[in-house]
């Protein structure tokens, strides 16, 4: 059973009113769901509170819906209960009724211990900064998180050939910016397929 088809049967189990499956999903996606979170706001309270909220919302909804990725609808709920917190918080600015999010990767998404490899990924970091929010957020769900362009889409509220467009886009400044082979070595230091 794959990963992503045991949290469907956690959810289904949910869904049926196993309460524990809930839990069971709270305690795997945690971390995922707070990184995640600090890419918005550094205020560690703020995304607990959001984290918890979002939880409970699931726990007392009457009848949750079928989800076909469990990672994704999390992901997506919690990025919009925490931008919602944020907003009537006014801790970021609204323009045009858009929202102007500041979507940070920082060295912490990489694991990396040779002195080589931090000078690499420090120059990645940098490339990244120089990105849209839009395609940062984009880069993180799919290469650190490894959703696929659908999940991709539910998430952003975009259609697929603009995700694509987006990660295409990224990449290619991104190679200008450092170079094709850093690109490569980090992406298989992030993978592990060496």
């Amino acid at each position: 059973m794959t990963d992503k088809e045991n949290d469907i049967f956690i959810w289904e189990r949910f869904r049926q009113g196993n309460r524990e499956a809930l839990a069971e999903l709270f305690c795997k996606y945690f971390s995922e769901l707070f990184k995640y979170g600090c890419k918005f706001t550094d205020d560690t309270e703020v995304i607990k509170d959001t984290m918890q909220e979002l939880f409970l919302d699931l726990w007392h909804q009457k009848a949750p819906p079928p989800v076909s990725s469990i990672k994704a609808y999390l992901i997506k709920a919690m990025k919009y209960k925490l931008l919602k917190v944020i907003e009537k918080a006014k801790k970021i600015n609204s323009i045009d009724g858009q929202l102007n999010l500041n979507f940070e990767i920082s060295h912490e998404a990489f694991i990396i211990t040779d002195e080589e490899g931090k000078r690499k990924v420090s120059q990645l970091i940098a490339a990244l900064e120089k990105l849209p929010n839009r395609q940062r957020e984009i880069i993180y769900l799919k290469y650190y998180l490894n959703l696929s362009y659908e999940e991709i889409c539910d998430i952003m509220q975009i259609q697929y050939q603009v995700a694509r467009n987006q990660i295409s886009q990224a990449i290619k400044t991104l190679k200008q910016i450092v170079g094709g082979g850093i690109l490569i070595w980090i992406y298989y230091s992030l993978t592990g397929e060496f």
